[in-house]
């Protein structure tokens, strides 16, 4: 799994199983504890999985966990077959995720929670994690999607960029010529797309550019195996890598196929702490054009277009608009609008409202800054009819609360709008005291002229990938935080309305919109802490159901995703609350919210949380404080604190206050984690311990307790059998595990560990290192 950027719509929030808010929680003020709680034992692991499977088209639900000594789970945690029952109708959460049920380990569910976290991070404030998923059976098949650029967008863009060109502009043009491909490391709203664009002109020219997407991983090794598929002589190709950066080996495996067939490629990726000399001659940093330079051209291109559409003569010779742009250059505002970090679509947006004032007095230039700086206010404010005078028109009472879902449901398929959108007609009808429900809300509407193309709030039809179903997309996707906070502060009647539509939101049958219910209480908690997590987050927080409470934290992280840091205390301080209240819902609540944002902007501090709260006897019921371990330990600068910290959990006592359980379940969760592209079959756990002796010790004690813990054993086998298996594609991981799985097997465990380890060889009788560890073992048994 890689973390690209501007995933495909539809891997953006599919996820976990049902999920409501339980209001049978009184309601909580901000860091207020309860009293004390009874202690009371966790309850063991039941004998087998869930009766039964996730809802269609769900993501896996919890899997697989006690009574696992006879391996009668799979290696995904999934019970034996003869132990499931026949799927029926969805039972109702409640009874389905009760708060005393214990919450079994499983690595789909983490898996997903890996999903969902990045794609949240990437669209609305998050952490990013680099997950790569072992690979055992050869290279795991990436597909791509083509799609030509327009001519003349890309002729359009060459034009402007002229004027105000990277500094490395023409080195990596150089380079693309030269190897036929570019590496162009840049953050988002640095203008690399465009700059990927026109180096591609440049060398193919403006009718031969595509762009390649894909959700998957590796997927510069990917393209130069499909390289006679997706390259053609004479074109280019644009593909994002996300936060991925290729081997070496793969860059040049991809520039040698993009020579021999003539093609060239840009891959552009957003990982600003590479190392550029790894991935030389390849790689360069992409800084930004002058944001200045950057006004100018599209100011002066807006200019020019205003006077060719019919102005050439009277108020608007060339002389005069030369004049109105130096006046607009010379501006000190100018500056301090163009500040660092401003993304260059900003600069060209704010020249676009500029040229409009070309025509007004020169004083009233200071409103044209006004007028950008909130003009998606303004555009908000007319799209749901707030700046309507009572004499005008007004939008039909149906329309208000469907386009507020329509931007609200931004990037979801329009039948996902359809549905929500008439749930919040519901709401609004009742808030407004009707008598009788209108028959039909929206298929009385055209959908395309509820909001128009072209009025600056929904997207051009060909913007981004190929989608099919239909779906929603702005234009500005910061209309979505924009229209929330206008809808928050302005009609006030509507906040109950929209609070009772996120609950049923969060009730939805498809994971896509109950994780959405959950970003866009985020975004509410960015303008009014205390009523939204009073009214909504904190229900989720107490809720019986483990899904609600992971809304829970998804909905912090996209409020610390904003950057306030008087927020960001406000948050930290609330789940630290969390932590230290007796109520194992609130505890199980924090944990999972360590797993996000709110911990990865400081693992050391969210590692000590963790601990404290796995030393407490309620955690255990739970996976998250493992979860939350695991997210951790995937982030940039995670791997070696949370293997610090796996390292002294693994050396406590082993009893209920402990944190050593959790310990043993990140193995499990971590265990089919892949170093990375360059060593695609070797887990990142083996390769740590493979470098330093003190982390093979911990590694050792990690497998020592799996291998026997009741509630871990299957999963464990189940996962050293894939060990073994990757073992046969890396030869230096097969040498390590020949002489660790035999000292990982005590001695009271050697008798098992040769009936599981000869199992696995008559499975696989073409595995070589199976068969090694096997007769490994056989030494050792007296």
């Amino acid at each position: 799994m890689s973390t690209t950027a501007d995933p495909p719509a539809e891997d953006r929030h599919d996820g976990a199983g049902p999920a409501a808010s339980d209001t049978d929680f009184p309601a909580q003020a901000p860091y207020q504890h309860e009293g004390p709680a009874a202690p009371g034992a966790p309850p063991t692991a039941p004998p087998g999985g869930p009766a039964e499977g996730p809802y269609p088209g769900e993501p896996p639900g919890p899997q697989g966990g006690g009574g696992t000594r006879d391996d009668r789970q799979g290696a995904t945690g999934a019970p034996h077959l003869d132990d499931a029952q026949p799927s029926g109708p969805r039972p109702p959460r409640a009874a389905q995720d009760e708060g005393d049920a214990v919450e079994l380990i499983s690595r789909d569910q983490f898996s997903f929670l890996i999903r969902q976290s990045t794609g949240n991070a990437n669209t609305y404030g998050g952490h990013h994690n680099t997950a790569f998923s072992l690979n055992l059976g050869g290279p795991q098949p990436v597909e791509f999607q083509q799609t030509p650029l327009d001519a003349r967008d890309v002729q359009q863009r060459h034009r402007l960029y002229q004027r105000a060109p990277v500094p490395d502009h023409q080195p990596m043009a150089d380079c693309l010529k030269r190897n036929h491909i570019v590496v162009v490391i840049g953050a988002r709203g640095s203008g690399r797309d465009t700059t990927a664009r026109v180096l591609l002109a440049d060398a193919c020219g403006s009718d031969r550019v595509a762009v390649l997407y894909s959700g998957g991983a590796g997927l510069a090794q990917a393209l130069a195996e499909q390289a006679d598929r997706h390259l053609t002589r004479g074109h280019g190709i644009v593909l994002d890598l996300g936060t991925e950066l290729p081997a070496p080996a793969a860059l040049e495996a991809l520039s040698l196929r993009a020579g021999t067939i003539g093609a060239h490629v840009v891959l552009i990726a957003e990982n600003l702490g590479a190392e550029l000399d790894a991935l030389s001659p390849y790689a360069f940093r992409h800084p930004g054009p002058d944001l200045k330079k950057v006004l100018e051209a599209h100011l002066d291109h807006e200019l020019q277009k205003h006077r060719a559409e019919g102005h050439e003569q009277g108020d608007c010779p060339q002389h005069a608009l030369e004049a109105y742009l130096r006046d607009v250059l010379r501006d000190p505002r100018v500056e301090d609008e163009l500040g660092a970090g401003l993304p260059v679509r900003e600069a060209v947006s704010l020249a676009g409202t500029l040229a409009t004032f070309l025509h007004r007095p020169a004083e009233e230039l200071g409103q044209a800054f006004g007028a950008w700086r909130n003009r998606l206010r303004t555009m908000a404010r007319t799209l749901i009819g707030l700046t309507a005078s009572a004499s005008d028109a007004v939008l039909d009472p149906h329309q208000q609360p469907l386009r507020i879902a329509y931007v609200l449901c931004d990037g979801l398929p329009l039948s996902d709008f359809i549905r929500v959108g008439t749930l919040l007609c519901d709401e609004v009808q009742r808030a407004e005291t009707r008598e009788a429900a209108p028959e039909r809300r929206v298929f009385d509407l055209i959908l395309d002229q509820l909001v128009e193309t072209g009025a600056g709030v929904a997207a051009a039809p060909d913007a981004g990938p190929p989608s099919n179903p239909r779906r929603v997309r702005l234009a500005e996707p910061e209309l979505m935080s924009t229209v929330i906070e206008v809808v928050w502060h302005g009609p006030g009647w509507l906040r109950a309305p929209l609070l009772r539509w996120l609950q049923k939101l969060a009730e939805d049958r498809l994971e896509r919109v109950r994780s959405r219910a959950a970003v866009i209480a985020g975004l509410l908690l960015r303008h009014d802490f205390d009523s939204v997590y009073r009214d909504l987050v904190q229900i989720w927080a107490r809720s019986r159901s483990a899904r609600d409470r992971q809304y829970a934290a998804l909905a912090l992280a996209v409020a610390v995703g904003s950057g306030d840091s008087w927020l960001t205390a406000r948050i930290d301080r609330q789940v630290a609350d969390w932590a230290r209240s007796p109520a194992p819902q609130l505890q199980d609540s924090a944990a999972r919210a360590y797993g996000t944002l709110v911990g990865t902007r400081d693992v050391p501090g969210a590692l000590e949380a963790l601990e404290a709260l796995g030393s407490r006897r309620t955690p255990v019921r739970y996976a998250s404080v493992a979860y939350a371990t695991a997210a951790l330990f995937l982030t940039p600068d995670g791997a070696e604190p949370v293997a610090d910290a796996l390292g002294r959990w693994v050396r406590r006592p082993d009893n209920e206050a402990s944190p050593l359980r959790h310990a043993v379940g990140t193995l499990i969760v971590l265990g089919p984690y892949a170093v990375g592209p360059e060593l695609p079959s070797r887990p990142k756990l083996a390769h740590q311990a493979m470098e330093n002796p003190a982390r093979e010790a911990s590694l050792l004690l990690l497998w020592r307790h799996a291998l026997v813990d009741p509630a871990y054993s299957g999963l464990a086998w189940a996962l050293l059998e894939q060990w073994l298996l990757a073992g046969d594609r890396d030869g230096e991981l097969g040498l390590f595990l020949e002489g660790f799985v035999p000292r990982a097997a005590s001695d009271e465990l050697l008798a098992r560990a040769g009936f599981h380890v000869a199992r696995m060889a008559r499975r696989h009788p073409a595995a070589p290192c199976v068969r090694r560890v096997l007769r490994a073992i056989r030494r050792r048994r007296p």
